[in-house]
């Protein structure tokens, strides 16, 4: 005779297996879930990263206000007022990141930028001959530095070739799940003088 456990018993079995492949299943699907929209994340971040050095590197050479009399004369880049080249910097790094005023994103075209962008860094070189003049630049004034031609190097590692401009910010940005992450890029632009027509 047959107890009535020994035939429920199979059912028992087949029954908590079917549960559990079902679990496992969620448990992949929210999985591939996650991985999805980390890596969606990931390609954000390098594509919000492109514009920003992309902005950085249009307003460092914006800045780069170069005498054209000069340069119509002998095609030396001379910049008879590096401090004022940080203001051109701020006008160009405003309109090309779409900031306002107080360095916040004008609209939500700029939605990566969480806060104010942080102007952390800026200078202007400048090649005279053998010699390069660094011109650190705030608000506050600015510091000179006479350095060697071949020898002096910019923040970011770039050696000076000719008149240049460095830049350097800083802002938070949103990430994933709600995360903020502090972002900080650079870029230096140069104007290279034809030394073909350069007159000694």
């Amino acid at each position: 005779m047959r107890s009535m456990n020994s035939e429920h018993q199979p059912r028992s079995i087949n029954r908590e297996k079917g549960q559990a492949e079902y679990v496992l299943g969620m448990y992949a699907l929210i999985f591939v879930m996650v991985l999805a929209l980390a890596s969606l994340q990931i390609m954000q971040y390098k594509a919000d990263s492109d514009i920003t050095e992309d902005a950085l590197a249009a307003s460092a050479l914006a800045a780069l206000d170069i005498d054209p009399y000069r340069y119509g004369a002998d095609h030396k880049l001379v910049i008879n007022d590096p401090a004022g080249c940080l203001e051109i910097f701020k006008d160009a790094l405003k309109g090309n990141m779409n900031l306002d005023n107080l360095y916040r994103p004008a609209d939500g075209n700029t939605s990566y930028i969480s806060g104010v962008v942080t102007i952390e860094d800026f200078r202007i070189y400048l090649v005279d001959a053998d010699t390069v003049t660094e011109y650190r630049i705030t608000d506050f004034g600015s510091v000179q530095t006479i350095g060697i031609y071949g020898e002096m190097k910019t923040p970011g590692g770039q050696t000076v070739k000719s008149a240049g401009c460095y830049a350097a910010i800083s802002y938070d940005t949103d990430g994933f799940l709600g995360i903020k992450a502090h972002a900080y890029k650079d870029a230096y632009a140069e104007m290279i003088a034809d030394p073909s027509r350069i007159r000694e």
